[in-house]
């Protein structure tokens, strides 16, 4: 069903138009048909600098090649259909009905591809407003853009809740599309949807929003974290770089092993180790892109406890997607 009726910015069957819609609403794209079907293109949009929230298909195969975003984060969540991702660092990614979507970067190119079949929510974020709400979150200055990794995946809890947001976002646009105050009003929503994006995708400020003085922990719409957990991984961050047991791990919260797992399965959705693990994967992704001290990859794997670096390259690119060397190529390429 088509979505933000109310909103109706383009419909065409003319290549060239739903081209130049989506360039003046979206951002620039080179748009090429790849299947013999007729072009039904439609654009629906809400439009604001900071904030446009829109719904876009084509009902063709088609392919979108698009320079970097520039002043703009991309969110593409897939209600029908599929796509195919590319990035220019090297990342891929296939996106299916409620499943998953994608994010496009300020200061990467990317292609996609879309089933003939495609639709998507499309939400236009300007950087000054999303990296300004994660300042909110961190209680510091953002200077340097957000790297989300290309791939969204919405079926954990927190990106089902976000697909679930987005959802109801665009239905209540529609209501409210002739209310006095319609900004105002929509407002807390475009921030629930940047809190559960920020949550529910990997990007370089991850290992910051993951704090144990942080209510969103548990799920922002649940209550507060259990205070145990909350012990638990405020011990695993004040000994990053250090062993840490299950038994000291339990001992510092004040329960036992099977209670930790028990606990951390609840309120984070992970195991104790994979969220110790996920945490050093972190630290070492930042170090990689930091380039300040000019260490090895191995030498910062150590560092951060992976001494097998076969197993260490396979947790990393199963956590962002691409090996380490990777990232430093990326890093490199970006200079």
């Amino acid at each position: 069903m088509e979505k933000l009726q109310n909103f109706q910015l383009a419909k065409s069957n003319d290549l060239d138009e739903a081209r130049s819609a989506v360039s003046t609403t979206y951002l620039e794209n080179r748009l090429t048909k790849l299947d013999g079907r007729s072009l039904c293109f439609s654009l629906n949009a809400s439009e604001s600098y900071d904030v446009t929230v829109g719904y876009l298909t084509y009902a063709s195969e088609v392919s979108l090649q698009m320079p970097p975003s520039g002043d703009f984060y991309h969110v593409n969540l897939t209600t029908g259909g599929s796509t195919d991702a590319w990035r220019d660092d090297r990342q891929t990614w296939q996106t299916s009905t409620g499943e998953s979507g994608v994010v496009l970067l300020p200061e990467h190119q990317s292609r996609v591809t879309w089933s003939p079949d495609a639709e998507q929510v499309i939400f236009r974020f300007s950087r000054r407003r999303l990296e300004g709400f994660l300042g909110s979150l961190t209680g510091r200055e953002i200077t340097r853009p957000i790297e989300f990794d290309l791939g969204l995946d919405l079926s954990g809890q927190v990106g089902a809740s976000l697909f679930a947001t987005a959802m109801l976002i665009v239905q209540e646009y529609d209501r409210l599309a002739s209310s006095d105050g319609f900004t105002q009003v929509v407002r807390p929503m475009e921030e629930l949807v940047m809190t559960q994006l920020l949550f529910a995708s990997r990007h370089n400020f991850t290992g910051e929003l993951v704090r144990p003085e942080r209510d969103e922990l548990r799920g922002w719409t649940t209550g507060a974290i259990d205070r145990r957990v909350r012990a638990a991984v405020d011990h695993i961050n004040a000994n990053l770089g250090e062993q840490i047991s299950l038994e000291s791990l339990a001992r510092s919260s004040g329960m036992s092993i099977r209670s930790l797992h028990a606990l951390f399965r609840s309120e984070l959705a992970t195991t104790p180790r994979k969220y110790i693990r996920d945490r050093r994967l972190d630290r070492v992704r930042q170090e990689l892109r930091d380039d300040s001290g000019g260490d090895s990859v191995s030498s910062i794997a150590s560092r951060w406890g992976f001494t097998h670096h076969g197993r260490f390259a396979a947790s990393y690119r199963e956590r962002f997607g691409e090996l380490p060397r990777s990232t430093v190529d990326n890093r490199a390429m970006s200079k």
